[in-house]
């Protein structure tokens, strides 16, 4: 079968077993892979298990800047699964490195998001601000919940349109860049989409697009830099392998990113959209 790009479609894989021998260290999705918003997926304390039997690695790097690194351990401990809370990379846990790196400590800052997103930040050396605070120099969108939506959002449109009028840009940041995620009984939009409605009205005063969301989570390379940091440099990157299910952000970041990747049906993705997809994941796997 092909994939549209003129090479043949990865084989379907019944189960993740058959792939634990063919790679030493292994980054995990949560969502869609090991958890929906109900609880542990089928078969994911089994695979986590399975791991530790082996002695192979393994990272989480979700996208969930709406949760603190504590928080989001508690959780899946409380879903029945065994993992270390060290082996936990949170898109939010990467704000600290950003605003070293850009400059942004001590800065002003407007937090869309719960109240460990304002941690986060808070964390990183910011000043969390009021939405309608127009001297914020920096706009961190972490998630959609935490907030009153609509009344909120007002304020920061007003605020960020503000500064362009005046010739004052922001710093934008996006942990999360996740348009959509499963949970039960279907999907539910999320940081991502809300940035992209944030971005089209910029647009009518900022024709350039000049004004856009710096996104840290996957499928950029920010949250993947991290997990090959704490790999270290003696495992070769074929050596290394993404397990998600969503084709636009798991296997596109692993692809960026140069190592090996293995789409899991459980989640978003499904395997006519293969055809279509920007990168093509190394396997296909039906469940853990």
């Amino acid at each position: 079968m092909s994939n549209g790009h003129g090479a043949p479609a990865p084989d379907v894989l019944p189960r993740i077993e058959a792939l634990l021998a063919r790679y030493d260290v292994f980054f995990l999705d949560a969502y869609g892979v090991l958890v929906n918003s109900n609880g542990a997926l089928p078969g994911a304390a089994t695979f986590l298990e399975s791991l530790a039997e082996r002695g192979k690695p393994y990272w989480l790097l979700s996208n969930d800047a709406s949760r603190s690194i504590d928080t989001t351990w508690k959780r899946y401990t409380g879903f029945g699964l065994p993992v270390a809370r060290e082996r936990i990379i949170t898109s939010g846990s990467l704000l600290g490195r950003t605003f070293q790196r850009e400059g942004l400590v001590g800065q002003r800052c407007i937090v869309l998001g719960t109240d460990d997103s304002r941690a986060y930040v808070e964390a990183a050396g910011g000043i969390v601000a009021p939405p309608d605070d127009r001297s914020a120099t920096v706009c961190v969108l972490a998630d959609d919940y935490g907030y009153p939506f609509l009344e909120t959002m007002n304020e920061v449109i007003t605020v960020l349109l503000h500064r362009l009028e005046h010739g004052q840009t922001t710093r934008l940041l996006l942990p999360n860049p996740d348009l959509v995620f499963p949970r039960t009984g279907g999907f539910g939009l999320t940081a991502g989409a809300i940035a992209a409605a944030v971005e089209a009205v910029l647009r009518l005063r900022d024709p350039s697009g000049s004004q856009r969301f710096v996104p840290l989570g996957k499928p950029y390379l920010p949250i993947f830099e991290a997990g090959l940091e704490k790999v270290g440099g003696a495992v070769p990157k074929a050596r290394i392998l993404m397990l998600g299910d969503q084709l636009a952000t798991d296997i596109l970041g692993a692809t960026r990113a140069g190592i090996a990747s293995a789409l899991l049906l459980t989640g978003v993705s499904r395997l006519a959209e293969l055809a279509h997809a920007e990168a093509q994941p190394t396997h296909v796997v039906e469940r853990l």
